[in-house]
């Protein structure tokens, strides 16, 4: 899977992917802190003064300080890497982002130093390190755990100012703390699988068109075909190929052959919207996947509303066309291969047959 391979250094987010990030980062830890503050309120309306701690003392120490801290942190963090710094470094976006959710989760934990449990807490940012796809991020993120832990241990919680008597209400704060605690880690938990199912997807298209790719469509071409040994239903492929696109791309240069690719995966997947699979096979050719044993009249479709559109060209309008073919499926074959080659064959028999057509594989 792409999001868990290792990342380089190096390697860089483009504007859209960096966009991305930040705004599912920041809307994760706004997420965070609402839900924080809102925890801290309710067992403030629980909370009895005593001659050590005022009502008043109690807020400016367990939600006006955190709440303070964290909202500054969150500002400051959001205004530097959005507004000032704007990095595009993959590592550099995963190391802020973990010093985000360090920051928020050791002021959560230093500043409610009487909650025996709240330190586990600390085990959350751990769970952000599928999305950094970078094996130093995540030593870098459990070091940072553990000199938190450390300090609170050490200096936080000897030099706490109040520490909260065990009163009737104690178990309702911890069962308070640990509910919170499950939320924050089920906003995490979403947005990490969100990541994931989101950079599975991307693995399988072509970036130009979105499409899905070679791989992508091989697997599709497997399951139909497994799904034709239980339902004898049969389908359909079509191969589309660009005729001369080496012609195009010298003559025009290789922006407008771009265009031209994809306006061909627009007409493919105006013609699979509702049924089928389209896919970009390889530089020029496309494939389309059908659940039924048609493929003439949609091939035929995409074939003359391709030839029809005008692209615009600094002499004028050009046209371009595509040569097809199409098999169907409607007996087994030794392999997925072994029938995308019988399309293939009549793809190459309609580039003899002068191009810009549409040829069916018949069995001979």
């Amino acid at each position: 899977m792409a999001l868990l391979k290792n990342t380089k250094s190096s390697k860089t987010l483009n504007e859209k992917q960096w966009k991305e990030w930040n705004k599912t980062i920041f809307s994760l830890f706004w997420k965070i802190w609402l839900l924080t503050f809102f925890i801290e309120l309710l067992l403030f309306l629980f909370f009895r003064p005593t001659p050590a701690c005022s009502k008043a003392y109690y807020f400016y120490l367990f939600i006006a300080t955190p709440s303070g801290l964290e909202l500054l942190v969150l500002v400051s963090f959001e205004l530097l890497f959005t507004r000032l710094f704007q990095s595009h470094s993959r590592r550099v976006v995963s190391i802020y982002t973990i010093f985000l959710i360090s920051s928020f989760a050791g002021i959560t934990v230093c500043v409610h130093t009487s909650v025996g449990m709240l330190p586990a807490m600390l085990l959350l940012p751990m769970m952000l390190t599928p999305l950094y796809r970078d094996h130093l991020m995540t030593l870098l993120q459990a070091v940072l755990v553990i000199l938190l832990y450390i300090a609170n241990y050490f200096y936080f919680t000897p030099n706490t100012p109040y520490m909260l008597p065990q009163t009737p209400f104690s178990p309702f704060v911890e069962i308070c703390i640990f509910i919170g605690s499950m939320i924050v880690t089920c906003v995490i938990l979403e947005k990490v699988n969100q990541d994931i199912v989101i950079n599975e997807e991307r693995s399988r298209r072509d970036s130009l068109t979105h499409l899905y790719n070679h791989e992508a469509f091989y697997e599709e071409l497997e399951y139909y075909q497994k799904e034709f040994e239980k339902t004898h239903c049969p389908f359909s492929v079509i191969i589309a190929d660009i005729d001369n696109f080496k012609k195009v791309n010298d003559t025009y240069g290789h922006a407008f052959g771009d265009e031209v690719i994809q306006k061909v995966g627009q007409l493919f997947l105006e013609n699979s919207k509702k049924e089928g699979f389209s896919a970009r096979y390889g530089g020029e050719e496309f494939s389309m996947l059908l659940p039924h044993n048609l493929p003439e009249t949609v091939a035929e479709k995409i074939r003359a509303d391709f030839a029809a559109f005008p692209f615009q060209t600094a002499s004028g309008p050009a046209h371009f066309t595509l040569s097809l073919g199409t098999a169907i499926y409607d007996r087994p074959c030794p392999s997925a291969s072994a029938f995308f080659e019988k399309a293939d064959n009549a793809l190459y028999q309609a580039k003899r047959n002068g191009k810009n057509c549409v040829v069916s594989y018949k069995p001979s």
